[in-house]
């Protein structure tokens, strides 16, 4: 039996600070990807230097977006690729997973290329010839413009690239060409050396097989699929057809006016989905199928030519479009609608006995006829369009295990795809005896009397179903190999087995003893949990959760993070994905807690501002198999005194309880609320607490002077993270040139003492500001700042939305403000943007005593969000934002008497009588105002945007009026009142 490591069933406890899980017995089975769960819900940017630091990164390395997606949880999955100095690293790529806009983990593969080359030998077209001379075919696509041009393919020029020698870890400066060869057929990445000329991998894009029917291909670059073009196009309907494998089936056709006849061609599905006829050749012409009067029957097409198996192709175009946007809401392959475009008849040789094949070649699809059977059954369409799903989500590498998960995900599309074409379900049944009696679970079986591969019986095709089991080919990932075409690249087609097997047990459910290696067999019976559920599990896998040099035993992790999202910790669905694996020999068994509860969230906003009431409430569930009769909770704030409660009721396994808690008297500043659940002989301690930090501010006031000097007058601070605060303190700065002159006074400093830390954004967030009665406002404040020039930096941000947004105030043309407009130019300033206090204290601007870091006033105007200004703000927030890189730190900067100014109105606040009740509200709100004019009441949420405004008539000398507002979000408003030449305003807060 394998060790006993215990799987936490948490979803953030599904993963380890270095991303390993679990171990199998190998060493070299260890999961690649790299995993980090944050302690507390982060920034995104936060989020990714903690994750850089894990592979040792500097400055110089920055990510672009992929692409991000959105699960039925919440969870969002933003995918980023990395660059190192400008050039893209292959392969690099990591996902950061958020929830409720907050990062909770980050995973993926990350590489070091700090000591690479980058300084090529060879020239593109050295580098070229010499990718053309490895490839030695007699034809390359770019010869036949017209065709290349149909293919949207183009002569490649070469892009320099890093290449990761995954092995190793080493980086090579690399030129990547997408060779496309017509004679024979073959289409590939090549990397060559930048600098040796050696040829660093070949990627296959067209996959071919080994055997009666294609392996299947992919990789697709065209981000821009052709539209439909073909001919003057009316008429929409529905047909009737014979297929060749599938029997009569309903099919979407076009009346083309050109030819007067019906084709092949729906334009109801993405960019449209058209079936071409190349009629034994090796092109892709525009000659469609045709029919008369749309009843396209087995008299017609079941000939001599095998016309019937465009049909096929056509059909099953259709039902994998609508398979892939009913079940997953996934435009098509590419997200995108692109286009389905299919050629059958194809022929690599024209004239010859028929091309054994079928293929997506990155732009569409082509199929051969075969020995007689045509290669257009739904399950291998299914498949091979699987590739293209692969390549626009995980995009995993064509070697090793990553290959064999490329393979086996179009093995499960394919079934997956055939089950839903034919029945309209995805209710696959179980294969109770091999070699099984379920088509949907073979591939390729209407092809052959012997299906190429079986999902159910793998080892009765010769294939695998066990991880170093009986036929397992050993990989780069396990043992030694170098991968190339002469040994299927490490085995993908035939270790696809391994995970085909794995998504079959998973489904339909299994029992037995596999045939690992004697240590590692185990028995199982695992119970399945359908294609419905599997198939959401494996696709948010692929799509959301694996990068490119994935392993099984990422698939493991990834299909536990998936299956713990979605379900909870102790249910049928993780128990099964977890044993599944156990089944095909990676990872261990479920180990079931008989007791234990799993303190979930704790919702409820983490940012407090302007006077805003807190409430808040957690989230626990029941993890163990034994009902829950009682919790205790336990909470407190800053680590003081806890306030201890106790939940009674019946908790079932897998149920929830969302329970209120009360917090109150938060003064302004960051406090951290923690709170921990237990129950009797609970079974799991690591998820039993949780700890959020919250923010509080309140409102400041006009023409006050914040002196720093009492507790009374702290400030929100906080780093980027969002969690914690390392940089600014209030008191008496002890350093050696930013010090205090008058004994008793202090300041807000970048650390008190010493210098300030590496690798840190942190804020310094003022009081929040009703500028809509002030004329002329003013910003000022006291500082003085030692920084190292042009690598690390402070700015001065404000945000008239809650801070939802920030923007930065003032540029550095501005008198007595910034003396930095420097910008980025990849040798230095990466953290500058384009205003900013930078530079030693003795360069600082002019004006200050030459003591205490050159200490002085510094001052902003407001105007623009005053009265009478063009965005009067009714709270206006600022803060102060430190940016460090990740070497050389000086003194930092301190900042004293900080005040904002300006005349406030007279005709302000000068009702004898103004009572707004209650407040805050639920949204009947009473006015009661001291006049006996009209009264026109305005409401204003945080934008400054005015959401109410109406006039009302006063009956005597006292204004009375109810107003509804249940219509309104719940948050903070300004409620304005004027009246005989008087204004006033109030703060209005709806819950």
């Amino acid at each position: 039996m394998k060790k006993n490591y215990f799987f936490i069933a948490c979803m953030l406890l599904a993963f380890t600070y270095e991303g390993i899980a679990q171990h199998n017995k190998y060493d070299e089975d260890v999961a690649y990807q790299k995993t980090l769960v944050l302690d507390v819900p982060s920034s995104k940017d936060f989020a990714i230097s903690k994750f850089e630091k894990l592979y040792k990164l500097d400055k110089n390395y920055s990510y672009q977006t992929i692409r991000t997606t959105t699960d039925v949880t919440g969870m969002s999955h933003e995918r980023l690729q990395q660059y190192y100095k400008g050039i893209k690293i292959e392969f690099g790529v990591f996902i950061v997973h958020s929830k409720d806009g907050k990062a909770v983990s980050v995973n993926g593969e990350l590489y070091n290329a700090s000591a690479t080359n980058l300084n090529s030998v060879l020239t593109k077209e050295s580098a070229f010839s010499i990718a053309v001379n490895e490839t030695n075919a007699t034809k390359y696509l770019w010869d036949d413009p017209d065709q290349a041009k149909l293919m949207e393919y183009a002569k490649p020029s070469g892009e320099l690239v890093l290449f990761p020698i995954v092995k190793t870890g080493e980086v090579r400066l690399a030129y990547k060409y997408d060779i496309y060869a017509v004679e024979p057929i073959l289409r590939e990445e090549v990397f060559v050396d930048a600098i040796s000329g050696a040829i660093l991998f070949r990627n296959p894009i067209i996959k071919h097989a080994h055997g009666l029917i294609s392996d299947k291909d992919i990789k697709q670059y065209s981000e821009q699929i052709e539209a439909i073009t073909v001919g003057s196009s009316s008429a929409l309907v529905a047909a009737s057809a014979d297929t060749r494998y599938s029997g009569n089936r309903s099919i979407e056709t076009t009346f083309n006016t050109t030819l007067n006849k019906y084709v092949l061609e729906d334009t109801t599905r993405g960019n449209g989905i058209v079936t071409y006829n190349s009629a034994g050749t090796n092109t892709m012409p525009s000659t469609h199928f045709e029919d008369n009067d749309n009843n396209w029957t087995a008299a017609e097409y079941n000939n001599a030519a095998k016309d019937n198996a465009a049909l096929d192709a056509h059909w099953g175009a259709m039902k994998t479009f609508d398979f892939w946007k009913n079940i997953f809401n996934r435009d098509s392959y590419d997200d995108n609608n692109g286009q389905i475009r299919s050629y059958v008849h194809y022929d690599d040789v024209p004239g010859g006995a028929g091309w054994f094949n079928a293929q997506w070649t990155g732009s569409v699809m082509r199929y051969g006829d075969g020995n007689g059977s045509p290669l257009t059954s739904v399950d291998v369409l299914g498949h091979e369009i699987g590739h293209a799903v692969c390549q626009y989500t995980a995009n995993l590498a064509y070697q090793n295990q990553s290959g064999a998960m490329n393979e086996g995900f179009s093995d499960i599309w394919g079934a997956c795809i055939e089950q839903y074409a034919k029945f309209g379900n995805l209710n696959a049944g179980q294969d109770t005896a091999s070699p099984g009696t379920l088509a949907v679970w073979k591939i390729g079986e209407q092809l052959s009397t012997n299906p190429l591969r079986s999902m159910s019986y793998p080892l009765t095709r010769g294939n695998p179903d066990t991880f170093r089991g009986t036929y397992y080919t050993t990989t780069a990932n396990d043992g030694n190999c170098s991968p190339s075409s002469g040994n299927d690249y490490c085995g993908v087609h035939n270790n696809s087995g391994v995970f085909n097997h794995w998504f079959y047990i998973l489904t339909a459910g299994k029992a037995g003893t596999n045939n690992a290696p004697i240590a590692q067999r185990d028995t199982y019976d695992v119970t399945g949990i359908g294609m419905a559920k599997s198939s959401q599990i494996a696709y948010y896998a692929e799509r959301d959760y694996l990068t490119p040099n994935a392993t099984f035993s990422d698939a493991r992790i990834a299909t536990l993070a998936v299956a713990n999202s979605l379900y909870c910790a102790s249910s049928p669905e993780v128990i099964a994905v977890t044993d599944a694996w156990m089944a095909v020999n990676i990872g261990n068994g479920y180990a079931a807690q008989t007791n234990d509860v799993s303190l979930k969230s704790i919702t409820g906003s983490s940012s407090i501002t302007c006077g805003a009431p807190y409430s808040a409430s957690i989230v626990f569930e029941n993890a163990g198999s034994n009902p829950i009769s009682s919790v205790s909770i336990s909470y407190n704030i800053d680590g003081g005194v806890n306030t201890n409660l106790v939940w009674n009721g019946t908790l079932a396994n897998c149920a929830t309880v969302n329970y209120p808690i009360a917090v109150s008297g938060l003064t302004r500043g960051t406090h951290a609320l923690n709170v921990t659940t237990t129950i009797t002989n609970d079974g799991i301690a690591a998820n039993n607490s949780k700890t959020i930090l919250l923010t509080v501010n309140d409102n400041g006031t006009v023409n006050t002077v914040n002196t720093f000097n009492a507790v009374s007058d702290n400030l929100v601070s906080i780093d980027e993270s969002g969690t914690t605060n390392t940089v600014w303190q209030r008191g008496t700065s002890t350093k050696t040139v930013l010090s205090n002159t008058v004994a008793g006074s202090q300041v807000y400093a970048t650390k008190l003492s010493g210098n300030y830390p590496d690798n840190t954004t942190s804020y310094l967030v003022s009081q929040c500001y009703n500028l809509t009665n002030v004329s002329n406002p003013t910003v000022s404040f006291d500082m003085a700042f030692d920084f190292e020039e042009n690598w690390d930096l402070m700015y001065f941000e404000y945000s008239t939305d809650n801070g939802t947004t920030w923007d930065v105030l003032g540029t550095a043309a501005d008198p007595n403000w910034y003396n930095s407009s420097r910008m980025p130019n990849g040798v230095d300033c990466f953290n500058c943007v384009g205003k900013q206090w930078t530079g030693s204290y003795n360069t600082a601007p002019s004006g200050g005593n030459g003591m205490n870091g050159n200490k002085r006033n510094y001052t902003h105007s407001l105007a623009p969000f005053g009265q009478g200004g063009a965005t009067p703000a009714s709270n206006i927030i600022f803060r102060f934002t430190f940016v460090s890189d990740e070497a050389v730190n000086q003194e930092g900067a301190i900042i004293d008497n900080f005040v904002v100014t300006g005349t406030l109105a007279t005709a302000e606040n000068n009702f004898e009588t103004f009572n707004v009740w209650p407040n805050p509200s639920n949204g009947n709100v009473n006015i009661q105002l001291a006049t006996s004019d009209k009264v026109n009441v305005v409401l204003y949420d945080m934008r400054g945007r005015n959401v109410y405004n109406n006039v009302f008539n006063s009956t005597g000398a006292m204004f009375n009026q109810e107003l509804n507002f249940n219509g309104l979000e719940k948050g903070i408003y300004m409620l304005s009142v004027e009246s005989e030449g008087k204004k006033a305003t109030k703060k209005l807060i709806l819950n």
